[in-house]
């Protein structure tokens, strides 16, 4: 094996995904089928490698690795960030539960009506998707209410135990309709992630153990960092781990300040697609979190873009991302140079209209499509971006920046 073979990679992407209980063992599989179908649009080639565990530490949990390569670039070393374990513990398999936790998710967020209403100036499909799975369910107990009266009210002629089946009966269909439909309008994956938003603002409830491994990654990132001089850090955020990959850099950053680290600007890029990040910073408790992002938005050698689009109404595409994330802050705040850009990924421009359209009435696919192929060529392109001969970063400002 050469020497070139034997070296590390010069780019580094760390790839946290969202609020989703698969683990990289998925999220590697899609990527290499994903990787196919792209090369077929661009006549290029990406080779995606085998799948490997990465032990930071011998008691913490394995995250996974593996390279992406294309034509025209050295392959970068791609690492899943793995807090699966965090979120099935957030995951309720009792859709009864999860809607019993979405009232309080509502209830809380009722007193924050002011935060509401400004996200519904600035994107209101985003507060239309947020108010959705309350919608259903106020609509699935109408309907349920609704038959067990009617039914009980129809049959006032027949014996009381025949009543009492038929009106069981109605709200058992009414609720196995209601779980159908949410198989294929994924409401309670959407509910699920606002009752994380919730109790992940408290810092009691977030655990100690998703702290102690994202502070395991910064540790491990800043020896990257120290042995490697050239390399090109790259943090990706995707959906809820756009949060999550905020927390990252603030940790991040703090190891390299205490270790004396010579400053790395022009090295670290935070990408941050579909990103959710005011959802997260919305709750009165997320003090914490929003002290977060406050560092990150004012630290210039980190460079942030975000790619999300308008399209993805679960995201918060094309807007002021601090107004809403850091409403108490001023916004001629002259400290804060992240997120140097806001850019769309134009899915539009990726796909025929009638496929486009098929994208867009399901909520998750749309979401899931930052990572995935397209069916035209086009300025966003995953693959193409993180295997570029320059830097990301460059590639962004060529392409997406406008």
């Amino acid at each position: 094996m050469s020497e070139k073979e034997n070296a590390a990679p010069s780019r580094l992407v760390v790839f946290v995904g969202g609020f989703d209980p698969r683990g990289g063992r998925y999220y590697h599989r899609l990527c290499a089928q994903q990787a196919r179908l792209q090369a077929q649009v661009d006549q290029a080639e990406y080779a995606v490698g085998e799948l490997r565990a990465l032990q930071l530490d011998e008691a913490g949990k394995a995250h996974s690795v593996w390279t992406l390569a294309g034509s025209s670039a050295d392959a970068s070393e791609y690492v899943f960030f793995d807090w699966t374990d965090h979120i099935r513990a957030h995951w309720p398999k009792s859709l009864y539960a999860v809607c019993k936790a979405g009232l309080r998710t509502y209830g809380e967020a009722l007193i924050s009506w002011r935060s509401l209403r400004s996200l519904g100036a600035a994107l209101p499909y985003t507060l239309l998707a947020f108010v959705y799975p309350l919608i259903f369910m106020l609509l699935l107990g109408l309907f349920g209410v609704a038959g067990f009266y009617g039914t009980w009210h129809a049959g006032a002629d027949w014996p009381w135990w025949s009543r009492a089946l038929a009106c069981l009966g109605v709200v058992s269909v009414v609720a196995w309709g209601g779980k159908k439909l949410d198989g294929l309008l994924h409401i309670s994956w959407l509910l699920r992630i606002f009752n994380f938003a919730r109790s992940s603002a408290r810092t009691s409830e977030s655990g100690a153990t998703e702290h102690e491994r994202i502070h395991d990654m910064a540790q491990w990132l800043a020896q990257r960092v120290r042995q490697q001089p050239d390399l090109e850090l790259v943090v990706l955020g995707f959906s809820v781990g756009s949060a999550q990959s905020i927390k990252l850099l603030d940790a991040l950053s703090d190891v390299l300040r205490s270790t004396e680290v010579q400053p790395v600007k022009d090295r670290v890029t935070l990408l941050t697609l579909g990103n959710c990040i005011p959802l997260f910073s919305f709750f009165p408790t997320a003090s914490g979190f929003r002290s977060s992002v406050s560092k990150v938005a004012a630290d210039p050698e980190i460079y942030w873009v975000d790619i999300s689009s308008p399209g993805d109404s679960v995201s918060f595409g094309m807007c002021d991302l601090l107004q809403l994330a850091l409403p108490d802050a001023s916004p001629a705040n002259e400290s804060y140079v992240n997120p140097r850009h806001m850019c769309t990924p134009r899915f539009h421009k990726l796909f025929e209209p009638r496929r486009y359209r098929f994208i867009r009435r399901n909520k998750m696919r749309m979401h899931f499509q930052y990572l995935m192929a397209s069916e035209k060529a086009g300025a966003y392109n995953f693959f193409a971006m993180l295997t570029a001969p320059t830097t990301v970063r460059k590639y962004v400002e060529k392409f997406l920046v406008r």
